[in-house]
């Protein structure tokens, strides 16, 4: 094991060793009674923005007259984050020998300072035999002293990633477009999946706003194992576009850094031209007994499928045919009515305006987008009460 890639620190109680260190003075200090020793090991002390490193402390019990418990566990930090791995106990009480293993993700640039928090639990023989002398239903809190223990920090050298990377480690991307047609309107699935070893790939967002298209997007799925090589993941983003003509879907390219061959790649899906036929409004109303149903993966979109089937046909007849009767027209905008307060949920409200195919709920579109992506703009509520307006003015 090389000074190279070890970085080792082992400290002795001060009954077994004088430390003139002024940096673990006070570990000098509370080790006084030379109770334990310790040991930390990383794995590397000059890593990248967001590499893994692995971090390995030993605990060893050095007065065995002794009952001694630990809990242990690295500090919360906006430099790093961390998780637990692994701990592992040999024997106990009299012969503690405990070892930890932590994964850590350096946040930035820089020096680091990753410091600890370690509580040492002094008891007896005869207090642990007393906490478990009670019933199952009556347990005796165990009597113990104690104390916290100061260690000193661990220091990494971390060194900047190149300018622009969003993704740090070994990935790929594949994606999926089911359509290259689709008809004004149609939610046009796109599925998206970045896998592979680093830290793990998530984004809020993926694909950039355009103005000639809408985005109806998911929480991404999240698949992490963390162990000692790291973080291996799977996200899949899904989501649907949606535009009443045609337009070129603009491709995504994400920059990535792999520490362990230092070569930076790109991610990419490459721009795609998607063709969109405009449907009459009249093919709705009288060739068809209701729109094509919306077929998709999620949630979400199955949930407004009944919505869909049983008012957007009857919407659209009430504005395209103006010769029916108008006790026919209210009776279509009550429905809309009553399914609109049912709805709570501003994708489902933002997708039935929009197979509506009408230009009087353009501004509630606009902030329905606002509300779902940017978080303002007026509430939900707000919002369906103009619809209701809108609708209410038709049946007048």
């Amino acid at each position: 094991m090389t000074s190279s890639t070890k970085d080792m620190y082992m400290k002795k109680s001060p009954g077994k060793r004088r430390l003139a260190y002024l940096l673990i003075f006070a570990v000098s200090t509370f080790l006084s009674a030379g109770d334990f020793s310790y040991k930390f090991t990383l794995d590397k002390t000059t890593p990248y923005v967001k590499e893994a490193v692995i971090l390995r402390l030993d605990l060893k019990q050095t007065d065995h007259s002794k009952v001694l418990l630990f809990k242990f566990s690295p500090r919360e930090s906006d430099d790093y984050e961390f998780h637990r791995l692994d701990m592992k106990e040999e024997n106990a009480y009299h012969n503690a020998n405990i070892h930890y293993l932590y994964l850590i993700y350096p946040k930035h640039a820089g020096e680091i300072d990753i410091s600890f928090k370690l509580l040492e639990m002094v008891t007896s023989d005869e207090k642990v035999a007393y906490s478990f002398s009670g019933d199952r239903d009556n347990v005796r809190e165990l009597n113990k002293k104690d104390i916290p223990v100061d260690l000193p920090p661990l220091k990494l050298h971390v060194k900047a990633l190149p300018p622009g990377t969003e993704l740090t480690g070994n990935f790929k991307l594949n994606y999926t477009i089911k359509k290259e047609q689709v008809e004004a309107y149609e939610p046009l699935p796109l599925k998206i999946t970045i896998e592979g070893r680093g830290y793990p790939p998530v984004f809020d967002r993926l694909v950039a706003r355009d103005e000639h298209f809408s985005i109806f997007s998911e929480k991404p799925t999240i698949h992490t194992v963390r162990n000692r090589e790291g973080s291996q993941s799977r996200i899949t983003y899904s989501m649907a576009l949606s535009a009443k003509k045609s337009f070129t879907f603009p491709g995504v390219t994400l920059r990535a850094f792999d520490p362990k061959t230092e070569k930076s790649y790109k991610l990419t899906i490459p721009p795609k031209h998607i063709e969109v036929k405009k449907v009459a409004e009249s093919a709705l109303v009288d060739k068809i007994d209701s729109p094509r149903p919306l077929r998709s993966d999620w949630s979400w979109l199955s949930g407004l499928l009944a919505c869909l089937l049983a008012f957007v046909a009857g919407f659209l007849s009430a504005r395209s045919i103006t010769w029916r009767p108008r006790k026919r027209v209210a009776e279509s905008g009550n429905r809309w009515l009553e399914e609109l307060a049912k709805i709570d949920d501003p994708k489902k409200v933002l997708t039935l305006l929009i197979a509506a195919n009408d230009r009087r709920f353009e501004a509630s579109i606009v902030k329905l987008e606002k509300r779902i992506y940017e978080k303002s703009g007026p509430s939900l509520g707000q919002i369906k009460s103009e619809i209701s307006k809108i609708i209410s003015e038709e049946k007048l």
